[in-house]
């Protein structure tokens, strides 16, 4: 049984590899940031495939690995590879206007947002949806190039500005501003099932909300989930919540997701924002959630592997 690990970011990779390797679990990690692939379909199969490759680049990694990653993705599904979170949850992960198409097939309750492809139709766009208006890249991760603006002055100058960023393509989302009830929640999928939910408290003008090891929101490492500063725990999601997350993750054909949502403030219902087909794990997985989620993502694994041979 041959098994690859596919990765971009390092340090998030280290504790799910040390797991593999402390059961026993052979795996190849490969790091698509210096990936490089003979396109003969005869060439390096694999059984399983585990893509464990985020959204959006890190630091150190030019942004055309987001696209790479895909290429890679759909040729080994071309050449019969078994992969954990393949092509098209990876390509619904990397596109905001994708996952409110999601949303809006299973008619689910999402902010109005307008697609743009330049600069310049993001007034129309604002205008349309209605301020306040978030600004975000479609292709974006950890709150990157994500604005918000009150008025259409805001946004106006920052137009006339250039200052405006929609990300490694060029593209973005205009869109609606939730009020919430203060919080944003998350539910990890494992295998279709429940893995664990977990909320924190918003922070005025943080847009970063990953609950995960080895990283920051805006930075900010006082606020790390690893310090213990961002306020996470664990909850209990409605079964009617967990119901809709998992018709989000068969639509995505996803294997392992996180889905993200606010409470509105004015109906208390749940307005779901975010779907991301990568999932780090909570930091302090065992303290907080009383299993270590990396174990059980390789039970996960272990699972698959038994379906193939």
């Amino acid at each position: 049984m041959k098994i690859a690990f596919l990765y971009e970011h390092p340090d998030w990779s280290e504790s799910l590899l040390s797991t593999f390797e402390k059961r026993g679990v052979v795996v190849e990690p490969i790091n698509i940031a210096v990936a490089m692939f003979n396109t003969s379909l005869s060439q390096y199969q694999f059984d399983l495939l585990i893509n464990r490759v985020n959204i959006m680049p890190s630091a150190t990694a030019h942004p055309r690995v987001a696209f790479q990653t895909l290429h890679y993705l759909n040729w080994l599904e071309l050449s019969g590879t078994r992969v954990i979170n393949g092509a098209t949850a990876h390509r619904i992960g990397s596109s905001k206007v994708l996952q409110n198409g999601v949303f809006s097939a299973l008619h689910l309750n999402h902010p109005e947002a307008v697609a743009v492809y330049a600069a310049s139709d993001i007034k129309n766009a604002a205008a349309e949806v209605g301020y306040p208006v978030m600004v975000k890249p479609n292709i974006g991760g950890s709150g990157a190039g994500i604005q918000k603006y009150d008025t259409p002055e805001q946004l106006d100058a920052d137009v006339t500005a250039r200052s405006i960023d929609l990300g490694i393509d060029g593209t973005g989302v205009v869109q609606s501003y939730v009020q919430s009830d203060g919080f944003v929640y998350r539910v990890e999928l494992l295998g279709g099932k429940l893995f664990y939910s977990i909320r924190q408290p918003i922070q005025e003008g943080v847009f970063n909300y990953c609950a995960a090891d080895g990283c920051a929101v805006q930075d900010d490492l006082d606020f790390c989930v690893v310090n213990g500063g961002s306020g996470i725990e664990p909850l209990e999601a409605p079964k009617y919540v967990v119901d809709d997350i998992c018709n989000i993750a068969e639509y995505c054909d996803a294997d392992v997701l996180g889905v993200e949502y606010f409470v509105e403030a004015s109906s208390g219902k749940p307005c779901y924002y975010d779907i991301n087909p990568y999932s780090n794990f909570v930091g302090n997985g065992e303290q907080l959630l009383g299993f270590s989620p990396e174990e059980k993502y390789v039970d996960f694994v272990l699972s698959e592997i038994q379906k193939i041979t």
